[in-house]
């Protein structure tokens, strides 16, 4: 297997990331032959080693191409936050959804932080174009719906920065089908408190009666609102 050519044809054939298959079907070698060949160049730092049977011919400088590596994930939380330059931050992870329990790894210097949800869950994301690499990340809607699920690990006033920049561009419709689907009662709450408070209202949300904190992981105060059955203990423009 001859690098210049491997090289060539992974261009022409815009793979910047690639897979041992890839490499089999170009150069038409056995699997043997091309894992070998691929760890020597590896090696000689002529490609570069993603994880097991994944390589790429150059370095891979946009953290968000490294979900194409992770079958059943999809981009969200912090990483989606920053997709779509939501937040000013810029952070050495990469927030996966999974369906699997995965351990956090680290890739190209980058921290992949798995995130794992039922089945149920798994749901309402695209595909998107980053060079020549296709990934999966998760919508407008279901990133709202997945912070807000997520929030132990994203302040709630991050998520109200997000829905003050796309406000125009959620669909009311497509939030409630996909919170249905769901069906939790707290989510729904703290779904519809946030949309509201910007001015986006969501009619028939089922509820119970039981008051839920807003943010679960701060201390309760004494203010609430009684049409979401919330106690308020977070302020969203911080």
């Amino acid at each position: 297997m001859n690098f210049l050519e491997l090289q060539k044809e992974l261009q022409e054939l815009n793979l910047d990331i690639f897979t041992i298959d890839d490499a089999i079907k170009i150069t038409g070698q056995s699997k043997n032959v091309v894992k070998t060949k691929l760890a020597l160049l590896a090696k000689q730092s002529k490609i570069f080693r993603l994880k097991k049977g994944y390589y790429s011919i150059n370095n891979i400088n946009n953290k968000f191409k490294l979900q194409k590596i992770f079958n059943n994930t999809y981009i969200s939380l912090h990483s989606a936050l920053e997709y779509y330059e939501s937040t000013t931050q810029r952070f050495n992870n990469l927030d996966l959804i999974s369906k699997n329990i995965l351990d956090s790894k680290k890739t190209c210097d980058i921290a992949i932080q798995f995130h794992k949800v039922k089945n149920r869950f798994f749901f309402g994301f695209e595909k998107a174009m980053i060079d020549n690499t296709e990934i999966f990340i998760s919508n407008i809607e279901k990133t709202i719906i997945d912070c807000i699920y997520f929030s132990s690990k994203i302040y709630l006033s991050e998520i109200n920065k997000f829905i003050k920049k796309y406000k125009n561009r959620i669909n009311k419709e497509i939030i409630i089908e996909y919170l249905n689907r769901i069906g939790s009662s707290a989510l729904n709450k703290r779904t519809g408190y946030l949309l509201e408070t910007n001015n986006i209202v969501l009619n028939g949300l089922k509820i119970n009666n039981k008051y839920e904190k807003l943010n679960k992981n701060l201390p309760k105060n004494k203010s609430k609102d009684s049409k979401w059955k919330l106690i308020i203990n977070e302020d969203l423009e911080e």
